[in-house]
C-alpha cells in the first residue's frame, strides 16, 4: 500500500525546479528594488480579490462533497482562512487607492486567474486527496512568496502591518501537513491513483508560476 508521506515527498522532489522558479521570481526581486509601479500593484490586489472569492466557493463545494472526516475539519479551516483573506485584501487595496467596488469590477487576465479556475475544476471533479496534496505542495511556495512580498512592501513602499495582513496571513500559516497526509492516505487507501495526485500538484504549481509571470508582465518586469 502506498504511503502518503512518501508520495508527497516524491512529488516535491519532482517539482523542485518549478518550486525554485516561483520562490526566486523576478517580480519579487523587482518589488524589493521598488521597481514595481503603483498601478501594477493594483493588478495584484485586483487579481487576488477575484481569486479569493472564487476559492471561497471552491472550498465550500469541497465541504459539501467531503463533509466527513478526515477532510471535513481541514476544509472548514481553509474556508475560514479564505473568509479572513477577503477583508485583508480589501485593506491592502485601499492602500493603493482602490475601493471594494473597484476590486469587484477589476478585469482579471487569463494568466492571472488560471490558478483559481483550476481550483474550481478540482473542487468539482477531484478527490479530497488530490485537492489537499495540491494545496499542501503549493502553499509552501505561495506562503514563502507572500512573506517576501510583505517584507518588500514594508521596506520599499512603506506599507503598514495592517496593509500587509493579507500576505502575512499566508506567510504565517500554521503547519497542516499532518492532517493533510491523513486525507491523502485515506484517498490512497480507497483507490485514488498516485498519478492523479501528482498531476494535481504539478498543475497547481504551474498555474502558481503563471500568476507571478502575469504580475511581472503587467509590471514590465523583464523575465530571464
Amino acid at each position: 500500500m502506498a504511503n502518503a508521506a512518501e508520495v508527497v515527498q516524491k512529488i516535491r522532489d519532482d517539482l523542485v525546479q518549478i518550486d525554485e522558479e516561483i520562490r526566486r521570481h523576478p517580480y519579487l526581486e523587482a518589488l524589493q528594488e521598488a521597481a514595481v509601479p503603483r498601478e501594477a500593484l493594483r493588478a495584484f490586489t485586483g487579481h487576488q480579490y477575484h481569486i479569493v472569492t472564487s476559492d471561497l466557493r471552491s472550498i465550500a463545494l469541497m465541504i459539501q462533497r467531503f463533509g466527513h472526516p478526515p477532510a471535513r475539519d481541514f476544509f472548514i479551516g481553509v474556508l475560514q482562512g479564505e473568509l479572513a483573506a477577503i477583508g485583508r485584501i480589501v485593506t491592502m487595496a485601499q492602500r493603493l487607492g482602490m475601493t471594494e467596488r473597484e476590486l469587484e469590477n477589476y478585469e482579471v487576465t487569463p494568466g492571472g486567474f488560471a490558478y483559481a479556475t483550476f481550483m474550481a475544476w478540482q473542487s468539482a471533479y477531484a478527490s479530497a486527496a488530490e485537492f489537499t496534496c495540491g494545496i499542501l505542495v503549493n502553499f509552501d511556495a505561495w506562503g514563502f512568496n507572500c512573506g517576501r512580498m510583505s517584507k518588500a512592501l514594508h521596506e520599499a513602499y512603506g506599507f503598514t502591518s495592517d496593509e500587509t495582513a493579507f500576505l502575512d496571513g499566508f506567510a504565517d500559516l500554521p503547519p497542516f501537513e499532518e492532517v493533510a497526509l491523513k486525507i491523502i492516505q485515506h484517498g490512497l487507501d480507497n483507490g485514488v491513483e498516485q498519478k492523479a495526485i501528482h498531476r494535481g500538484a504539478r498543475l497547481f504549481q504551474g498555474y502558481e508560476k503563471m500568476f507571478w509571470d502575469t504580475m511581472a508582465q503587467v509590471a514590465g518586469v523583464e523575465m530571464l
